[in-house]
Parts: C-alpha cells; sequence; structure tokens
C-alpha cells in the first residue's frame, strides 16, 4: 500500500522516494492521533508545534488553518482516516522543509487498560525536555531497553535519581487523593497531559508538580501514562515493583478523559 506524504513541494509517495535527509539537530516534530478523521485537540499540538520550533530557533511559516488542510489532504490522499500522523519539520542545506505522513502505531488492548502495562526505568535524561525534537540516543536505548525486557514504556531517570517522564509519553502518580506528575520545565509536555491535567482540574483532584524520586515509586499506590497512543493507560508494574490497576480516582479520571475525547470529536464533525 502506498503511503502518501504531504510536503511543502507536494505530495510524495515515500515508498519510491525518501522525503528529506531529517537534521537531528535542527528538527521539531508532533504526533497527532486521528479518530474518525478527525485530528484529535489539533490546536494544542500546532500550539506546541509552534513553541518547540520558536525555542529550537526555526521558523515555521504556516498558520493553523494551513496544517488544518494539509492533515485533510493527507487523510484523501491515502484513503485513510485512522491511525497517528507526523508532522516533522527539519532545517536541511540552509532551508526549512516540512512533511505530513501516516506513520506506525500500537494502540493498547482492552485487557492493557484493564490490567496495565509492564514499564522499567532507563537512567537517561533528554538535553532540551521543552522541545519535541529528534534524540536519537535516548530513543534507541529506550526502544532497545523495551525490547529486550518485553516492556510497553521506560521511565527516564535523571541525573538526580527523579523520574521525569516515558521516552513517549508522560507519567503520573497516585498516593491517596493527591496526583502527581513532574514539573512542566522538567518534561515533554504532552497535549495528553495538559488536557489530563485540565480534567483533573474539572474532578477538584489535587495536583502536586513535583518528580518522585526513582528510589521511592513504591511508596505511591497507583501510576499511569499520558499520550497519543496511550490515553490515559494504567502502570501494572515499574520494574518489581506493581501497582493498583483499577484504583478508583485512576479509572474516573479515565472516564472523564474518554468523555471528553468524544465530546472534542462530535463539535468537529458538529
Amino acid at each position: 500500500m502506498s503511503n502518501f506524504a504531504i510536503t511543502d513541494t507536494g505530495i510524495i509517495d515515500t515508498n519510491k522516494v525518501p522525503v528529506f535527509t531529517v537534521n537531528t539537530d535542527r528538527s521539531v516534530y508532533e504526533v497527532i492521533r486521528l479518530i474518525e478523521g478527525i485530528a484529535l485537540f489539533l490546536e494544542d499540538h500546532f500550539a506546541r508545534l509552534l513553541h518547540s520550533a520558536r525555542i529550537s530557533g526555526i521558523q515555521l511559516n504556516m498558520q493553523l488553518s494551513e496544517f488544518d488542510q494539509a492533515i485533510e489532504k493527507l487523510i484523501i490522499t491515502n484513503h485513510q482516516n485512522t491511525g497517528n500522523i507526523k508532522f516533522l519539520l527539519t532545517v536541511t542545506n540552509n532551508m526549512n522543509h516540512w512533511s505530513l505522513s501516516f506513520i506506525p502505531h500500537s494502540y493498547p488492548t482492552d485487557n492493557d487498560y484493564q490490567q496495565g502495562v509492564p514499564t522499567g526505568l532507563l537512567y537517561a535524561e533528554r538535553s532540551n525536555p521543552e522541545a519535541k525534537v529528534i534524540q536519537r540516543s535516548v530513543r534507541e536505548k529506550a526502544d532497545q531497553m523495551i525490547a529486550d525486557r518485553k516492556l510497553y514504556e521506560v521511565l527516564l531517570v535523571d541525573r538526580n535519581g527523579l523520574i521525569t517522564e516515558g521516552s513517549r509519553s508522560n507519567v503520573f502518580f497516585i498516593k491517596g487523593n493527591r496526583f502527581y506528575t513532574a514539573p512542566a520545565a522538567m518534561v515533554l509536555s504532552g497535549v495528553t497531559r495538559k488536557k489530563v491535567l485540565e480534567c483533573l482540574h474539572e474532578l477538584n483532584y489535587p495536583v502536586i508538580e513535583l518528580a518522585v524520586p526513582a528510589q521511592e515509586v513504591s511508596n505511591y499506590e497507583a501510576v499511569f501514562l499520558t499520550g497519543t497512543s496511550p490515553k490515559v493507560l494504567p502502570i501494572d508494574a515499574i520494574d518489581n515493583c506493581h501497582f493498583k490497576t483499577d484504583h478508583p480516582l485512576m479509572k474516573a479520571l479515565m472516564d472523564y478523559y474518554n468523555k471528553k475525547l468524544d465530546e472534542y470529536i462530535l463539535s468537529k464533525k458538529g
């Protein structure tokens, strides 16, 4: 099956022609989930893309309406309205180029949401956590550990022994009636994380922005990931430490977030 990419220079069949060479030092990207042809939380993703480009010193000459139109063109060209899409902005030969394409995805199963998923700790940190940039060394280490130990995700631990985020997700901890997550300045603040924080505020659940020390994970009752593909996903274990996957506050949050997601889709279908 052909996978056509929409780029600043036109439509490209990526099975035949590579889009362009990625400059890992001068590239930013955004991954968006499509459900029934609707790009979830499009406005928030575009705002974060602009933020990543700005702090990385890359100019993006595009408006939200143009971003939306490019996604619609991608959907029509590929005859596909479900999955994950990636917008990549990179500097090549002193020129800014962008591409938009479908990428492989793997969504959690119903059993994953009920039983939770296994994770492990990886002692690594992003050099610029506030920008969604390509950092191959961290990603390669994470992917290798995930494959070797058959994990769903790994949680990054910084030089101070603090858990910051997942390799491709954010992480929250629950103790008592309080939710804990690393401060925004320490992580790549995902759009799903932002929406989860909004949900927690609306549910009147206290949130403490505090990075949890890796040595203290056993003090927490429940842990969950947030991200484009997993949405709100319970963690069964961090290494050999297990957690409650049926925590009532976590279950209430999952239901509330899914309701918000459905409302967004319906509003866009209008």
